[in-house]
């Protein structure tokens, strides 16, 4: 299965598409999408399928910099808790680690590290496995959306000291050098901010430490269901517990997030010997089980987390009520 993005990340494609005076429609339906996909923001589409949406934007807009200004005008909260568990950690250093660590949550074909140099700080991002010509639209908006974030973390229009992109000089660079207001690089080893090393020693001042916990401990559960071994499962784990609090996770829903037919989806599990039911419940079972641990979560703020659903069939899956389950083994 071929990495995937979620649809959160094309929060104000369709506007952009439509500002610069096109159809976005007519670019969707090149890709085999429509409307009613992005319209589901907890969804899931190729990684490979939104880098190439944003290189046909750029090409039948005109606008040879649209990923970079879509990026620009993207709010990382849009993400949802990735971004949230990001901004509220109380480092930078802390952000930019969980950003790294909890990624494939949000972009499976997307990685994030760090080197330090001395007094400076290289902040790599790469895209890769995406079986495409180019990603350059792609790489210029994930560019933009990490200095927003950072932005959102220190509470500034900050900057850092240089921007570096993996692909070649554009015809044009004054876009680049508005947005990030320094040098820009082309034709590096990878897409990079330095950044002096003091900076992400900073505090995060508007850090919400009870709601970072919160996020933290739902997106550990979550990469918990993502075995790294096999990308299918953890894609599947991963779309059912995005549904949890929408109701039951039909095979149905499960395949429209992944972007693919239920059928497919079926076919997919049983070239691994799974059942859809037997992935779902033992997928619920164990995030259930890790959020009644956990006693700084109420058991209605459970059930919100699970779906409702969940909570009552808890005594089918354990034989004791959540209540006292909790009792026993907390």
């Amino acid at each position: 299965m071929r990495p995937m993005i979620s649809v959160a990340a094309m929060t104000g494609l369709i506007e952009a598409i439509t500002a610069a005076g096109k159809n976005p429609d007519q670019i969707l339906r090149a890709f085999g999408l429509d409307r009613s996909v992005l319209r589901n923001p907890e969804g899931f589409v190729a990684s490979s399928i939104f880098t190439q949406l944003l290189e046909e934007a750029s090409r039948q807009t005109g606008d040879d910099c649209f990923g970079l200004h879509f990026g620009e005008r993207f709010n990382p909260k849009n993400i949802g808790p990735l971004a949230y568990v990001v901004i509220n950690s109380p480092t930078i250093l802390g952000g930019i680690e969980n950003g790294a660590r909890y990624l494939k949550v949000h972009n499976q074909a997307a990685a994030t590290s760090l080197d330090i140099d001395g007094e400076w700080v290289y902040l790599h991002h790469r895209v890769t496995d995406l079986g495409v010509d180019s990603a350059r639209q792609h790489n210029e908006y994930s560019m933009a959306v990490v200095l927003n974030t950072l932005r959102l973390m220190v509470g500034s229009q900050w900057t850092s000291q240089e921007v570096q992109f993996a692909h070649q000089t554009p015809a044009q660079t004054t876009e680049h050098n508005r947005i990030f207001g320094v040098p820009v690089l082309f034709g590096r080893a990878t897409n990079a901010l330095v950044v002096e090393r003091e900076f992400i020693e900073r505090q995060v001042p508007a850090a919400d430490p009870r709601l970072y916990r919160i996020l933290q401990r739902y997106l550990e559960h979550v990469l918990a269901d993502m075995p790294p071994e096999d990308k299918v499962l953890a894609s599947v784990r991963k779309g059912i517990a995005e549904t949890m609090r929408e109701g039951d996770p039909t095979l149905t829903r499960v395949a429209k997030k992944l972007a693919l037919s239920p059928r497919t989806l079926q076919r997919h599990l049983e070239e691994r010997g799974m059942k859809f039911k037997q992935l779902m419940d033992d997928t619920r079972r164990r995030f259930a089980i890790n959020y009644l641990k956990d006693r700084d979560h109420t058991l209605t703020q459970v059930a919100f987390l699970l779906g409702y659903s969940e909570v009552s069939a808890f005594k089918r899956w354990t034989g004791s009520a959540p209540l006292k389950y909790r009792q026993i083994k907390t």
